[in-house]
């Protein structure tokens, strides 16, 4: 490759939706990781598409997450022609279930929420839950169904974007950690490895809880890890045909796998299962679904979200020129990857976005910064 137009930090499904994006608009780009593209958050994710804010801390998110959420099926359809390579994508909607006593009353709470960000779910009772998914416990008492939700799997949706990306033309080199920002007054010039120092007019930071690590970056995004545990089963027939929450959730898989998950662990950049991390999971899943008490484990994994100081993404320029930044996205990155790009794309190419993103901000952070060192 000629000296890059962009250099893009991380190839997470973030990262690698970036780059596809941005070689489709005849780029010239290099994406830089530590490891094989999509083996950190991407890879342990639950591929869950669910753009329904799960606290009023991710209401901001909503507008966003429901723009990213039309996109999901151009985008599949684009990336699995592109790579020819499957993206698992699911359209069967979602439960949300809620369990023994207060039931009602907890859904009455679970609905003002969503109502009130825009959302119209359909209430189901005990007998019209177990009339949609026959396997759960006697006492799911009462829940709603969301039907324009869905899945994706994301290990073969982050290999299909790797892919799509490199036959666009995107050049990957990984293996080397990049470890500083290159800057020259108030523009970017590149980025330093361990190894080396690349040239390039355009930088993005798509670094996922890396990012703080990296120096001139941890002023815009003071990412921390989130870990999160999750669990493979393999019933003898798949009891569920719907995503479906409850104390935790449940996501079935067209190979015959259902994902347990997930926790929510601020434990540093410690990446290991626990007993108590996975035991609670497992207890969950046989509370919720009885049957699954004898279903073999095949899998337990875990991952490190990258999270924020207000859980939401970092995303857009920075007040250095050619600095733009693709981070933070929490729990939400599989789902925010398709709209994440379009808006990079078209900021860095039109130098607008016609997507809401003045929440996420890539300033936010740095003018608190700024106001509390003046």
């Amino acid at each position: 490759m000629e000296s890059p137009d962009v250099i893009i930090v991380g190839a997470g499904i973030i990262g690698c939706s970036v780059a596809h994006e941005l070689a489709r608009r005849h780029l010239r780009v290099l994406a830089l990781d530590r490891q094989e593209p999509g083996k950190e958050a991407s890879w342990a994710a639950a591929g869950m598409l669910t753009p329904a804010a799960e606290s009023s801390e991710a209401q901001p998110l909503v507008p966003f997450a429901n723009a990213s959420m039309a996109l999901y099926p151009q985008f599949v359809e684009q990336i699995e022609q592109t790579s020819g390579m499957p993206a698992g994508y699911r359209r069967g909607g979602a439960l949300e279930v809620f369990f023994g006593s207060g039931a009602d009353e907890r859904l009455r709470e679970w609905l003002t929420r969503l109502r009130a960000a825009g959302f119209t779910p359909q209430t189901l009772n005990a007998a019209e839950l177990r009339g949609m998914e026959p396997a759960l416990a006697e006492d799911a008492a009462a829940g709603a169904y969301l039907p324009d939700e869905g899945s994706v799997d994301n290990r073969l949706l982050t290999k299909a974007v790797a892919k799509a990306a490199e036959r666009e033309g995107v050049e990957f080199r990984v293996g080397d950690a990049v470890t500083r920002i290159a800057t020259s007054g108030a523009r970017v010039t590149g980025v330093e490895t361990q190894r080396e120092r690349l040239a390039a007019g355009r930088v993005v930071i798509a670094a996922g809880c890396y990012t703080a690590q990296i120096e001139g970056a941890e002023r815009y995004a003071p990412t921390i890890p989130a870990r999160g545990q999750m669990a493979a089963l393999r019933p003898s027939s798949m009891p569920l045909r719907h995503v479906v929450r409850g104390p935790s959730y449940l996501v079935p898989r067209g190979d015959g796998r259902l994902l347990v998950g997930a926790t929510v662990e601020h434990a540093g950049f410690e990446k290991v299962t626990t007993a108590a991390g996975i035991g609670g999971l497992l207890n969950d899943a046989v509370r919720m679904v009885p049957g699954l008490a004898g279903a073999p484990i095949v899998e337990t994994w875990c991952g490190l979200r990258p999270d924020t100081p207000d859980h939401l993404p970092v995303l857009g320029p920075a007040d250095i020129e050619g600095l733009w930044f693709a981070t933070g996205h929490f729990r939400n990155g599989i789902l925010l990857a398709p709209a994440t790009a379009r808006a990079l794309g078209e900021w860095i190419t039109e130098g607008k976005t016609s997507l809401p993103l003045e929440a996420f901000s890539a300033m936010r952070f740095a003018q608190k910064s700024q106001s509390v060192s003046g």
